[in-house]
């Protein structure tokens, strides 16, 4: 393990044992549902990334998966009871597999994208969602995840710039996007008879809308003057409580509108597909946006505070 995936896996090992005052989980994705709180911010932007990728499993017959880079195994769940399948969580943190373990019940176990501890071809699909971007190693991890993937790797990356990539490398800052990734980087690397299957994702418009569910409240480059912008924060308040699970859904259907044309989008899937006949436009699973906003887990509390609660529930 390099220096710099070193310092990730430290970093990660402390994101992923965070909770609250009151000892409750600060996931990932957002497991616990729409407006629940206790994850990271941008979940429209993960319900969006999350059904696409389920759309683009639904096409694939399959009946093992392995999603490597899996965090709290949110993905891999959904995709387990979706497609009842065997599904693994593997994640560079070890906290993160506990938390799999904990949360979801699900198969876990803790590796380096770049030494995958699986024999070849030892699971039908692989799916890495929000991971190479991270990684020092780009091709050598995207071989890694091909050669354990038996029909199918599906990826989503999001499209940095290339100056956020420079400056997160010459900050050196953990876990920080330090890859600029198109269809090029796949296409080099799978030219060994690979079929590539792209989607963009997360159109323009459509990621304003997360300006109203989880707005930034301030005035980042000063392009607009102060008290418009002050006018549009005190009215966010009013659009958030308008904005029901409802509006998530017309929003994660209408981005897969804008997607397809020659919009500006912030992410892109790609399922590199190693066996044709594993892939049929035509999948017997439909898959609604519903399936994915309506996933959700109760509260998972973390250490002394569990243990109490689960006393005082006895």
């Amino acid at each position: 393990m390099d220096d710099y995936t070193a310092k990730t896996k430290e970093w990660l090992e402390g994101r992923f044992s965070t909770a609250d005052e009151a000892g409750i989980y600060v996931a990932h994705q957002p497991i616990y549902g729409f407006k629940k709180g206790h994850c990271d911010t941008g979940y429209l932007e993960r319900y969006i990334l999350t059904y696409q990728i389920m759309k683009a499993l639904s096409s694939l017959k399959f009946s093992t998966l392995l999603d490597v880079g899996g965090a709290e195994g949110y993905k891999s769940s959904l995709a387990a009871q979706m497609f009842t399948t065997w599904a693994v969580s593997c994640d560079l943190s070890e906290e993160a597999c506990k938390r799999t373990r904990e949360i979801f019940r699900t198969d876990s176990a803790a590796a380096d994208i770049h030494d995958l501890p699986f024999s070849d071809g030892a699971f039908e699909v692989v799916l890495c969602s929000e991971t190479l971007e991270h990684v020092t190693d780009i091709r050598r991890a995207t071989l890694e995840l091909l050669r354990v993937a038996g029909k199918a790797v599906v990826i989503t990356v999001p499209t940095e710039s290339h100056e956020t990539v420079e400056r997160n490398i010459e900050e050196g800052i953990p876990h920080a996007h330090i890859n600029s990734i198109d269809l090029r980087t796949f296409e080099s690397v799978a030219s060994n008879g690979c079929r590539i299957i792209s989607r963009k994702m997360l159109s323009a418009p459509v990621r304003r809308f997360e300006d109203v569910l989880e707005p930034a409240r301030k005035n980042p480059n000063g392009k607009y003057p102060k008290a418009v912008f002050d006018l549009y924060n005190a009215f966010v308040p009013a659009l958030g409580k308008l904005a029901g699970a409802g509006s998530i859904d017309c929003a994660i259907w209408l981005d897969g509108l804008i997607s397809k044309t020659p919009a500006r989008c912030g992410a892109l899937l790609c399922v590199l597909l190693k066996d044709g006949g594993a892939w049929t436009e035509s999948s017997g699973h439909r898959i609604s946006i519903k399936h994915v906003t309506d996933f959700k887990v109760p509260y998972h509390f973390l250490g002394c505070q569990a243990q109490g609660r689960e006393a005082g529930n006895l």
